[in-house]
């Protein structure tokens, strides 16, 4: 999965990482950061059973138990999120406005890509409002067709 560079380093591993762990004195153990690696690499959202493989595949030794309590980790600091309709996570790729996360999913490919909308959020909310209704959980899944697999 993930591609180094002549250091060592997955290129693209999020900074906002590092800004965590300087702020909230958060601690990136290396197996965190390894899970984060592995997900910002993939460019799809990836199941945890695929990540306890491919770590096995690279000859370290995790239990399900560890990986899972990583991801919560990464969740609960905003580091991931979990796809719930596909049971799997993705890294989190940028600032939110509001609490709730709203994510476009291909039903073809699985790619997955956060729509940060004020104005898409803000009408939802009026609409459930208007239903006596209120927003449970941090996200919103839309499926649909993405550019690329509609060619």
């Amino acid at each position: 999965m993930p591609e180094r560079d002549a250091a060592g380093a997955i290129p693209d591993c999020p900074i906002e990482a590092e800004n965590l762990r300087r702020r909230q004195g958060v601690r990136l153990t290396s197996l965190r950061r390894s899970i984060l690696e592995i997900l910002v690499a993939a460019d799809f959202p990836v199941k945890a059973y695929d990540i306890i493989e491919y770590m096995r595949d690279k000859g370290k030794r995790v239990t399900p138990a560890s990986i899972y309590r990583t991801l919560d980790f990464l969740l609960q600091n905003g580091l991931v999120h979990r796809v719930n309709s596909l049971n799997a996570y993705i890294p989190c790729t940028g600032k939110h406005s509001n609490h709730i996360l709203l994510m476009f999913i291909c039903s073809e490919c699985q790619k997955t890509t956060e729509i940060d909308d004020q104005t898409l959020y803000d009408s939802m909310q009026s609409r459930l409002e208007e239903l006596g209704m209120s927003l449970q959980g941090g996200c919103i899944e839309i499926q649909g067709t993405c550019k690329e697999c509609m060619q």
